[in-house]
């Protein structure tokens, strides 16, 4: 390839060193500073919440609070900071520890066991409250039906909530594939399987939900509407603290208050952080860790969902052009670590029988319901059996929008070309077959480090 430039882009476990056109862009997101106190910044934050008044003034002694967390892998750094002064001002308001229960709010993720909690909290916070007061959410059980949304959502969540004379939820605000950047984490953290279905399906399959604008995104919508028959239904507001991190977790912005007034300040400070311009690309390569956030490369779904997530990050217009080429870099042995994510096998041989990912709905009923997989979430740390279908969904744009997407490196072809992306031994191999399709002096855009670093939000021009 003449007039190149060697980038460095993730490979499995290791790293690996590419040739790409010397006029590809390559981004790749700065590290944002962490705050020189941000148990000070935590504190002012508290003291002057915005849209409600500070936590005095929402409880009396006496009263019982709960404070629910995004559970890992987001960072637990923050935790370990804010929960302590929470109880603090919580103490002087007449509630001691007794009275106050942490949840680990994972939505339909994997429960997190104890030595998971206790890293993650640390241990003086995990042997505070652990085992009575300090659990994981369980979308499956001890819920309670708030209604439907104004959208049509069926609203279904912990009791806790209902049961709490405050909810506080500690939360981080990040760039995603299906929202524009985060916020208001209650409604995926403490929700049931049932009501996360009801906008984890067909809404993110919807083409108003594959950008990242979150003032207009249409999963973004729905979420909104769904937090505001919670509290309608509850009769008591949340109380959001939400955090901003660096790569490493370390708080760098701090805001206290409610949801949706909290959401456009701290949307605002990771706009400047984490958005990017970029050109659009006819063919996007980014380099894939071995571990992300559902678990590891060698499981082709992942895989795929890994392959699909940047590219619904994009304002303007897509980051991909219609018809371009996507290719991956990484490692895929092609095997389901069943323990872990006990349902993806099934759910992909069911998949495979439809024409369209839609189709997958007539199986939503059983997959809630099944007594084995169930098990296996609620006892065994496996993730909800209903899990494996929105990434199914969310991974469906991409599929349809680009005219091949590539796994290229130690990988397994038939697991990954049975989910529709096309195995490839190398780069070099990859990259013929790319310039088959965009030609030869393709706009070439590279994700060095998109899962192994900072998620960026793409302004394409």
């Amino acid at each position: 390839m003449s007039g190149t430039q060697i980038v460095k882009v993730d490979n499995g476990t290791s790293q690996l060193e590419i040739p790409v056109p010397e006029h590809a862009t390559v981004l790749r997101c700065p590290d944002p500073p962490v705050l020189p106190d941000p148990a000070a910044a935590v504190r002012r934050a508290l003291a002057d919440p915005i849209g409600i008044g500070p936590i005095s003034t929402l409880v009396k002694p006496g009263g019982k609070v709960t404070i629910a967390f995004d559970a890992p892998p987001r960072s637990g750094k923050p935790r370990q900071i804010i929960i302590p002064i929470i109880l603090e001002q919580l103490a002087r308001c007449g509630i001691p520890d007794e009275n106050v229960t942490l949840v680990c709010a994972g939505g339909t993720h994997a429960k997190i066991p104890p030595d998971g909690l206790r890293e993650y909290l640390g241990p003086d916070l995990f042997h505070r409250f652990w085992p009575d007061r300090l659990s994981n959410h369980d979308c499956s059980q001890d819920l309670v039906y708030l209604g439907r949304s104004s959208r049509g959502d069926y609203v279904e969540y912990n009791r806790i909530l209902m049961d709490s004379d405050l909810t506080i939820y500690l939360g981080t605000i990040f760039a995603m594939n299906w929202g524009g950047f985060t916020g208001t984490g209650v409604v995926i953290g403490l929700g049931s399987a049932r009501s996360i279905a009801s906008h984890h399906t067909e809404v993110i399959a919807d083409r108003h939900s594959t950008h990242g604008d979150h003032r207009t995104q249409h999963f973004r919508l729905h979420k909104e509407s769904v937090h505001a028959q919670i509290e309608k239904a509850i009769g008591k507001p949340i109380f959001y603290v939400d955090v901003i991190t660096n790569a490493t977790g370390d708080i760098c912005a701090v805001f206290a208050g409610h949801s949706p007034e909290i959401n456009e300040p701290a949307w605002a400070v990771a706009e400047r952080l984490f958005r990017v311009k970029t050109p659009q690309a006819d063919v996007l390569i980014m380099g894939i860790a071995y571990q992300a956030v559902y678990g590891s490369t060698d499981n082709p779904l992942l895989t795929m969902t890994y392959i699909t997530t940047p590219p619904r990050t994009w304002l303007n217009k897509p980051l991909v052009r219609k018809g371009g080429v996507v290719i991956a870099l990484g490692r895929s042995s092609g095997e389901y670590n069943t323990y872990l994510r006990p349902s993806d096998p099934e759910v992909v041989k069911r998949y495979e029988g439809c024409f369209r990912t839609q189709e997958l709905s007539q199986h939503i009923e059983e997959f809630l319901t099944r007594p084995d997989y169930l098990y296996k979430y609620q006892h065994c740390n496996g993730s909800h059996p209903i899990h494996a279908f929105w990434l199914l969904y969310e991974n469906q744009w991409l599929m349809e929008h680009a005219a091949k997407v590539i796994m290229a490196g130690e990988v397994n072809p038939g697991p990954l070309r049975a989910l529709g992306l096309v195995p490839s031994r190398s780069f070099a191999e990859a990259w013929q077959m790319a310039k088959e399709v965009v030609g030869e002096n393709p706009r070439v855009v590279v994700l060095p480090h998109y899962w192994s670093h900072l998620k960026m939000q793409f302004a394409v021009e």
